[in-house]
This record gives structure tokens, C-alpha cells and sequence, in this order.
């Protein structure tokens, strides 16, 4: 009995796919509690001592918006995409999407929202690193085959 292998992209595509739908609606979440309530919010955040401007927080809260829906759209791409032959090109460009926007939102993130450099920032590199490479790895294995 020959088993199917389901290759790194479709594993890693379902996972940039979960993580993505966390990311987004948490962002949506987050942006409708700021938008219905944003005194409440500002109020909350001083009292735990936090100081935070309204824009600093809608910055937050877009980034994390952006961000799980472009994780979420690259799922879908590698997910669809990535077994087609002659569309295989599509998620190797999402993967390089995925790791700019990565670079971009660390930036942000330490140069003009006073967030410290953490550990936790090198996941999202090392999930679309895997991305990445599953993508190249598929894109050669279907030209390969052609």
C-alpha cells in the first residue's frame, strides 16, 4: 500500500492558515473594542500604569490585523497553489512577502512603539522561514516533474 506524502508547504501553510485566523480576529477583536470603547481602554491601560496615545494602539492593533491576514492569505496560496504545476511561483512570493512584513512590523514595533527586542520576535522568522522553504522546496519538486 503506498502511503501520500503531504508536503512541508501544505503542513506550514496550515499553520500560517491557524495562527493567521487567531491573529486577524484577535486584531478585528481588539480594533472594535478601541473603536466602541476607547476611553475605557485608555482609562484601563493608566491605571495598570501604562501610558500608551491612541495612535500608538491603533498602530498595534493594525499591525496585527495586517499581519494575520496576509498569514492567513499565504495559507490559502500554499494550501491551493502549491500543488497546482505552473502556479507554484505564488507562494514562494508570499513567503518573501510573509518575511518582509515580518522585518517591517519588528521595526515598527521597537523604533516608534517602545517595544523591547524579545525572544518571542524570532517566531514569526522561524514559521515563515519554514513557509519559505517548503515553498522553494515544492516549487522545485513540480518543475522537476514537468
Amino acid at each position: 500500500m503506498k502511503t501520500r506524502k503531504t508536503s512541508l508547504l501544505k503542513w506550514v501553510a496550515m499553520l500560517e492558515l491557524v495562527i493567521g485566523a487567531y491573529n486577524l480576529m484577535t486584531g478585528l477583536m481588539s480594533a472594535y473594542v478601541m473603536i466602541t470603547d476607547l476611553k475605557g481602554v485608555m482609562d484601563s491601560l493608566a491605571e495598570s500604569g501604562i501610558e500608551y496615545s491612541a495612535g500608538i494602539l491603533g498602530a498595534s492593533v493594525a499591525i496585527t490585523s495586517i499581519g494575520g491576514l496576509l498569514m492567513v492569505l499565504a495559507g490559502v496560496a500554499g494550501m491551493i497553489f502549491g500543488a497546482l504545476p505552473g502556479k507554484q511561483k505564488l507562494p514562494v512570493y508570499c513567503g518573501y512577502g510573509l518575511l518582509a512584513f515580518a522585518v517591517l512590523s519588528d521595526i515598527i514595533q521597537v523604533a516608534f512603539l517602545g517595544s523591547g527586542i524579545g525572544l518571542s520576535m524570532l517566531f514569526p522568522f522561524v514559521i515563515h522561514g519554514f513557509y519559505l522553504w517548503g515553498a522553494m522546496k515544492n516549487k522545485k519538486e513540480l518543475e522537476a516533474a514537468a
